[in-house]
């Protein structure tokens, strides 16, 4: 799970995108059903990041991505 600077976009111009800019690592995939939760690594400056993405490292690609919105 990655939280990025880039944009969500849809279909296969997702695909690559998110590696291309600034991105901070949450960790590994939990599972592929449920609510899940990361913790933000400390010092993490979160300015700038739009984005969280399912980030496969094997294949360089996202497997789905949401933007990322203050919770209130």
């Amino acid at each position: 799970m990655w939280l990025t600077d880039r944009p969500v976009r849809t279909g296969v111009a997702a695909w690559r995108v998110f590696d291309d800019g600034r991105w901070v690592e949450l960790g590994r995939l939990k599972g592929n059903r449920g609510d899940q939760a990361y913790r933000i690594p400390a010092g993490t400056d979160l300015t700038g990041l739009t984005s969280v993405s399912v980030w496969c490292k094997r294949f360089a690609v996202s497997f789905g991505a949401a933007p990322l919105e203050a919770v209130r």
